[in-house]
């Protein structure tokens, strides 16, 4: 029932087909004004992948507002509005500090982004020539 069709192509190339898949779906999330590439012949796939999903998550940082109910009669909804305004002042601090480690985060893969591109360039030489 599965038919496999025979291309007459044995070279297809996986890891090819994946880093452009890779492209497409950073570019259709418009993840920052400088895309990383995650793309290269010099490093394993898994470096690559690894680099994919840094991107991936870079936008997804933050902390959200989750206050629980309160079960105390007559008081509880004063409990939740206090339990409410704490979780926010919180949240304001956290997501001061979660923002500037995302900016560390960019940073710093950016530069493996561009070590990697410079030794694809180059090919690894040390001479610096």
């Amino acid at each position: 029932m599965n038919e496999i069709k025979e291309t007459g192509n044995d070279d297809v190339n996986i890891e090819e087909i994946m880093q452009e898949i890779r492209m497409q779906i950073l570019s259709k999330r418009q993840l920052g004004s400088s895309a990383i590439p995650v793309r290269g012949e010099r490093f394993s796939p898994e470096f690559y992948e690894q680099l994919y999903q840094a991107q991936l998550l870079q936008g997804e940082l933050g902390v959200k507002l989750f206050v629980s109910r309160s079960q105390v009669p007559l008081l509880g909804s004063f409990i939740d509005a206090m339990r409410a305004k704490l979780h926010e002042l919180v949240l304001y601090y956290v997501n001061q500090a979660v923002a500037q480690q995302a900016e560390i985060n960019n940073h710093l893969l950016q530069a493996v982004s561009l070590l990697s591109q410079e030794l694809e360039e180059n090919g690894g030489d040390s001479d610096g020539e």
